[in-house]
């Protein structure tokens, strides 16, 4: 079908049908579109109020490419579930559209004005810390949005939020309350416990065992389909040629070279770095680095401060140095309180985004031009790459236009003398080498190769290299037999009977223990053990021993199983207060978080008893 669409594109027929589409979409906009495919119903109502299907075609749209993005450059789309995006999706736009037809029934709004205040405050909207048009309708493009639809989200969502702000600013925690959470956290636990294992190796796996286990997942042992591609790989590395670099211009890039030299500096920095968190506030920080300018001015020593304020773990032990830094090297407000400070002076507090800063300049020096000897190799390959980016790019052209117009590669193989070459089967998940490549991956299994079997389009690999595929072969999943599973199957039943044994050995010795008929048993103790656990005992063993009950005059015994299959029988003996002395300001930002929860549970029970009542049709 596409290779007729490429063969018969530029015909009448295709011309008119271009024609039309354009004509409705100019009357009626991409809404008609739609409507003219398609005459389903909306996917979903919420008391009567319609969730259509293009709003949940945009919210998919949207999901997909906020999960794409996050996953990087690699990020393969097919590793992504359509109906599980739209189900999740549908859910969320259900929910809004509770929530916003209550609050507006609440007599809630938004006003023109107040999403005006929060388009031009929002950070990544600004260009040095102004608001920026051009920044905000490209930030908005990359996700999906015009500034209208964008607008409409926003005033829904800023709705939505006044609502359960609603909840979560007048909850509240009283102190005994907040004193019986801090209490609670500062419990430990005097404990024993002894690990039983049993060795999986010694334990014997019979066939019948093996068969049985062999039968129960028989589904479960599949080769998965796999794919072998023929590809040709354009390399600009093929059309670099160092040698032919001519003098000429190997001298005149070593004059530019000097020539960006001249008048730079490099300055010897220190700093101090103060986080803002949780724990410390912007202001605290900038106030705490003011207190900390003052005492070196006064004769403090900046690299001693540095070793035990900064927060900097990778320069507060070398007293906050840096090293020496080109101008640009840090952005911003950095930058410039650096470069404006003259020898052995110290910052006022600068502001960035990883926190509060002293920055103390201890020397400048002039940067030194390098010899030509020593950049010669570098420059040389330099202009190799430059000079070789005309041809690569004239015959990434050509291969776009023979990948294009040819059914196989024999063609683009023979005018571009690109080698053709034959990948090992690999999974359609991913596979090894090119194929590790998510770009490759999804070429692979477009459905131009695979159903169509056509040349992909060019693959960047990366700014060097660029492939195009087409199918050799399509192998589909085969079922392994016993014997290719069996070393797999055998290690999986001896560590089920291992781990069985070892919790009937557990078992038997509380048993025992109970009764008092196991006096030899060899405890391991641990002490004053916090509820985040102790780098010495298991986290299971540290989770079971802090939901067991209290001690009393009769010692009571448990046990837990552990990751590697072996079992801890353990007793709690003790429980105790750790001594911690809080600040009011921790204590009072602990007591905020609390009611910060209590108002989002207090929310939670409000909407779904909104939801319970709501009319909700799923189509």
């Amino acid at each position: 079908m596409l290779q007729s669409m490429r063969d018969n594109s530029q015909g009448i027929i295709a011309k008119v049908l271009v024609g039309l589409i354009i004509v409705v979409f100019a009357l009626w906009g991409v809404d008609s579109l739609v409507g003219l495919a398609t005459a389903k119903p909306a996917p979903a109502k919420v008391n009567g109020a319609e969730i259509t299907e293009i709003e949940l075609a945009r919210g998919v749209e949207l999901q997909r490419r906020q999960i794409l993005n996050q996953m990087g450059a690699d990020a393969d789309p097919a590793m992504l579930d359509d109906s599980l995006l739209r189900k999740s999706v549908l859910d969320s736009l259900v929910d809004r559209t509770l929530q916003q037809t209550h609050a507006e029934d609440a007599g809630l709004f938004v006003s023109e004005e107040m999403l005006d205040q929060l388009i031009v405050s929002t950070p990544d909207f600004q260009v040095e810390g102004r608001f920026d048009r051009n920044q905000f309708e490209a930030t908005l493009r990359s996700a999906g949005f015009t500034p209208l639809t964008y607008r409409d989200l926003l005033r829904t969502m800023t709705l939505v939020d006044q609502q359960r702000r609603a909840f979560t600013d007048s909850a509240f925690v009283t102190q005994a309350e907040l004193d019986r959470m801090l209490e609670l956290n500062r419990q430990t636990r005097d404990l024993r416990y002894v690990q039983i294992s049993v060795d999986a190796a010694a334990i014997e796996v019979t066939d019948a065992e093996l068969q049985q286990a062999y039968d129960e997942r028989a589904d479960s042992f599949l080769t998965p389909e796999q794919l072998v591609m023929d590809y040709v790989l354009l390399e600009r590395s093929a059309f670099e040629r160092p040698d032919a670099v001519s003098e000429a211009d190997l001298n005149s890039a070593y004059e530019r070279l000097k020539a960006d030299f001249q008048g730079q500096e490099e300055r010897l920095a220190r700093h101090i770095l103060l986080e803002v968190n949780d724990a410390m506030s912007a202001d605290q920080a900038v106030a705490k680095a003011e207190e900390l300018r003052q005492q070196i001015a006064a004769g403090a020593d900046f690299a001693e401060l540095a070793k035990t304020e900064s927060q900097d773990i990778g320069s507060a032990p070398m007293g906050g140095e840096l090293g020496y830094l080109t101008k640009g090297f840090f952005d911003g407000a950095f930058d410039d309180a650096l470069f404006a400070l003259q020898e052995g002076e110290v910052s006022a507090p600068v502001t960035t985004e990883f926190g509060v800063h002293l920055i103390k300049l201890d020397a400048v020096r002039q940067t030194e031009v390098p010899s030509f000897a020593d950049v010669e190799y570098d420059l040389r390959n330099e202009i190799a790459q430059q000079q070789a980016e005309g041809e690569y790019v004239n015959a990434l052209e050509r291969l776009a236009d023979l990948a294009f117009s040819s059914g196989d590669l024999v063609a683009v193989s023979e005018e571009l003398d690109l080698e053709i070459q034959t990948s090992e089967p690999f999974s359609k998940s991913g596979g090894e080498g090119l194929f590790a490549n998510a770009r490759a991956l999804r070429a692979a299994n477009s459905d131009a190769v695979l159903k169509e079997r056509l040349n992909s389009d060019l693959v960047e690999l990366d700014s060097g290299r660029t492939l195009v595929l087409h199918l050799n072969e399509e192998i589909p999943a085969r079922q392994l037999s016993l014997e290719e599973v069996r070393d797999q199957l055998v290690a999986e039943i001896k560590a089920q009977k291992a781990a069985a044994q070892a919790q009937s050995e557990a078992e038997t010795l509380i048993t025992k223990l109970k009764s008092g008929d196991a006096d030899d048993v060899e405890w391991q103790v641990a002490e004053t053990v916090i509820r985040g656990g102790d780098a010495q005992v298991p986290p299971a063993v540290v989770s079971r021993a802090f939901a067991m009950p209290k001690p009393d005059s009769a010692p009571d015994y448990a046990s837990v199983t552990l990751f590697d299959g072996s079992a801890v029988v353990l007793t709690v003996d003790a429980v105790g207060v750790a001594e911690e002395t809080l600040e009011s300001e921790q204590r009072a930002q602990i007591g905020r978080m609390l009611a910060g929860l209590h108002g989002e549970k207090a929310f939670n029970a409000y909407f779904e008893k909104l939801k319970s009542m709501a009319e909700i049709e799923i189509n």
